[in-house]
């Protein structure tokens, strides 16, 4: 105990006889450093310590400490700098060099924060960069508000449209979705059946509603690698398929597996070849007026739509109405591969929700998780020439006898 006493004793002796010394270095910490050289009993830190508690025992002694010293950086600081804040640091230091060159960059900083000096910098060469003047954030503003004003409106007037028909006949309107184009359970035979169907019968035309290739292109390798038929092919597929209806197609809607091609590529075949066949296309949703003999019938097509029911199938179309997106007289949702018709009335109005069903009767998924097998469906809406009058038809093929009887045609 005693010894530690002494030393403690011998630290502040030290101290004492060095009292000019540390006056003249300026700082607690450059003392200590200096303490540590020519009595390396102590680190630096250690000496930085007694320092501190020198100053605090004996006050009146101490020396006025160098960080009071220049607490106005006028006196250390120039007022105005030719050259980099960096050059500044590294001759203050060069100068001062109880503080840092980085201590000395926090202290100009301060001081150009504080306005208590100016710092020009200058080059030694001139830089000329050909680069034409950038808009200023109230052109960038304005373009983006005419570009979005743009996109909402056609966003909204997209999905509308009109069709006139030129006959004084009932149509007929098949409503054709998720073909699952390439899938081994897709019943391929009966879709070129449907199709030669429809482009050979008067008054008859098709809306397709999305889904018409397989496509596991996203999210989904364990499928994609079980594909027989690549999407690539699928894709070719897909344009014959609608070849096969040739100018009997009102409207396109594509479905989720379409587009996931657009998704991955930015580039959505389906819309290209659509739009070679000069043909309504839309990625979610058409609301169409058909105009029979200037009766007007409402349709609006989607491929998927929230708020489906496993239970109540065509709850999501109904829901679709009360939501007030399009007062139709027809509404078309597909997707989900169980088919259903079902009328409802709203307005004192008879309308129907259709679930078109599918093309593809099953696959490995499917029967993993419980669904049972589907039969191929194409449902026929019948729309009257004299009156506003629906027939629904679930098959196709009984649809187009009824159509034929009405336009007086017994082929």
């Amino acid at each position: 105990m005693a010894s530690s006493e002494n030393g403690k004793n011998r630290d502040m002796l030290i101290l004492s006889e060095l009292m000019s010394d540390w006056q003249e270095l300026g700082s607690d910490t450059a003392f200590a450093r200096f303490l540590s050289n020519i009595h390396p009993h102590k680190s630096v830190e250690g000496w930085r310590w007694q320092v501190r508690n020198f100053r605090r025992d004996f006050p009146e002694e101490t020396p006025t400490a160098f960080y009071k010293k220049t607490g106005a950086y006028e006196d250390y600081i120039p007022s105005t700098w030719e050259g980099t804040g960096n050059s500044l640091a590294r001759k203050l230091n060069a100068d001062y060099p109880q503080i840092s060159q980085r201590g000395w960059e926090a202290r100009i900083s301060r001081a150009k924060i504080a306005g208590a000096i100016t710092i020009r910098e200058s080059n030694e060469f001139t830089t000329t960069h050909f680069q034409s003047e950038g808009d200023t954030m109230e052109d960038l503003w304005s373009s983006v508000e005419l570009l979005s004003s743009k996109s909402i409106s056609n966003m909204e007037s997209a999905r509308w449209a009109e069709v006139s028909f030129n006959t004084k006949g009932y149509v007929g309107i098949a409503l054709a979705s998720d073909q699952h184009i390439g899938n081994k359970y897709t019943d391929h035979a009966r879709m070129r059946e449907d199709a030669d169907m429809v482009k050979t019968t008067d008054n008859c035309y098709v809306i397709h509603a999305g889904d018409f290739i397989d496509n596991f292109v996203i999210d989904k390798a364990k499928p994609s690698m079980k594909q027989r038929i690549p999407p690539s092919v699928q894709w070719k597929l897909c344009d014959h398929y609608l070849d096969m209806f040739d100018n009997k197609i009102i409207a396109v809607v594509a479905g989720n597996h379409d587009l996931w091609t657009s998704a991955l590529t930015d580039y959505d075949p389906l819309a290209k070849k659509v739009g070679d066949m000069n043909v309504m296309y839309h990625p979610h949703e058409l609301n169409i007026r058909l105009l029979v003999n200037n009766i007007p019938y409402n349709f609006s097509i989607r491929h998927k739509r929230r708020g489906n029911s496993q239970i109540h199938p065509s709850r999501v179309v109904k829901k679709m109405w009360e939501d007030g997106e399009c007062d139709f007289d027809i509404g078309v949702v597909g997707h989900h591969h169980t088919p259903v018709i079902e009328p409802f009335t709203k307005h004192g109005l008879e309308r129907w929700a259709i679930r078109p069903g599918s093309y593809k009767l099953i696959d490995s998924f499917a029967e993993m998780i419980g669904f049972q097998k589907e039969r191929a469906t194409c449902p026929l809406v019948i729309l009257s020439p004299n009156r506003r009058d629906i027939q629904v038809f679930s098959d196709l093929r009984d649809g187009i006898k009824t159509l034929k009887t009405l336009n007086g045609d017994n082929s």
